[in-house]
């Protein structure tokens, strides 16, 4: 056995020195005798034998009639030589492909192993969003809380259907709705909030920037995988403890400081204040208009108009000149450090 793998291994190695030379003397022209080595070579008798003999077994050299050796082209000799270890190199490289396949199979099945038991799931669609909310709210046993951009919105892929929907309302959940102010134009939403409030939930608005969340009985919430102005093709089901409860704190702190939906009339020139302020944080932040009507869930055109207003009442004609007279006049300034006092936490730009 090992005198059969000493042979493999000798038949794949490189030419030794005497096989070199007695192949290059071959090839320069002159016929071999394995019996009778060329003076000019200087090997002995025995050692140009074996060499000569490997050479043949290699197919580097051919034994005519009469036993002499004629060496092949040296084109020919290295795909002779070379064949073997290509062979070896492919089947290495499969069997190294074939085990990233399964490895790499393994280590998607271990993130979304991760994903399921680490109290995050990413589910992906519109369907798939709607069939977990609708499951969500099967199960739901007291209360639903929830943030709505609003806006317009062709579709909206991050909400139930219309069975469930209806079945909050035989099943008496208490409902939280938090939407922007843009949206007390909605003729619906005041029926809408009868509806809810019969069951000892309300609509609030705000001026506040935030994202869309729902949560259920404070054990699980949704919210969105996509970036803000996307469709919501993918929702990530949370499930932690600690990280469903830091939500609903967030929640709460913004339904706190936004305006029930019955407003009284002269409130509302603070949903307008508390708009035209959450426009100029944002324009403070950089943000062009189609980011802050897409943030504060508002037509571009109505954006437009605030924006216009906004310049026009600072009595300046550009963005850069509106942001050194708000830094002038020290307007965010004073609204941050009221809210602080306050305890108001819709100041961040994240919400």
């Amino acid at each position: 056995m090992s005198t059969s793998v000493s042979c493999v291994h000798q038949q794949r190695g490189p030419l030794s020195s005497a096989e070199s030379a007695a192949y290059e003397h071959a090839v320069l022209g002159s016929r071999l005798h394995a019996d009778r080595p060329p003076p000019e070579i200087g090997i002995s008798r025995g050692e140009w034998a074996h060499a000569c003999e490997n050479l043949v077994r290699r197919r580097l050299l051919s034994r005519a009639e009469d036993g002499g050796l004629t060496a092949v082209h040296p084109d020919v000799a290295l795909s002779i030589l070379n064949a073997p270890l290509t062979d070896e190199i492919r089947q290495r490289e499969q069997a190294m492909a074939a085990n990233s396949r399964v490895l790499q199979s393994i280590g998607r099945r271990l993130a979304e192993y991760g994903r399921q038991h680490d109290g995050v799931r990413v589910v992906q669609g519109e369907k798939a969003i709607r069939d977990e909310i609708d499951s969500a709210i099967l199960r739901c046993a007291t209360e639903i809380l929830s943030l709505r951009p609003g806006g317009p919105r062709s579709t909206d892929q991050f909400s139930a259907s219309e069975a469930s929907v209806t079945s909050i309302f035989v099943r008496g959940l208490r409902c939280q709705f938090v939407y922007h102010h843009t949206a007390r134009a909605n003729p619906g939403l005041a029926a809408r909030a009868k509806a809810v409030a019969a069951y000892g939930g309300g609509i609030r608005t705000t001026a506040a920037s935030f994202e869309r969340l729902i949560i259920f009985d404070r054990r699980v919430a949704f919210v969105p995988v996509d970036a803000p102005g996307t469709a919501d093709h993918a929702a990530a089901v949370i499930s932690d403890d600690v990280v469903v409860e830091y939500l609903h704190r967030t929640f709460t702190h913004l339904w706190a400081n936004a305006i029930p939906l019955e407003l009284a009339e002269d409130q509302m020139d603070e949903v307008s204040l508390g708009t035209r302020m959450a426009i100029l944080r944002l324009m403070a932040a950089g943000l062009k208009d189609e980011a802050i009507a897409n943030r504060l869930g508002m037509a571009l055109r109505t954006c437009r108009r605030h924006i216009s207003s906004i310049l026009k009442g600072l009595n300046v004609s550009s963005r850069f000149q509106a942001g050194i007279r708000i830094a002038q006049l020290g307007i965010l300034a004073d609204e941050v450090a009221d809210s602080d006092q306050s305890g108001r936490t819709d100041v961040s730009p994240l919400w």
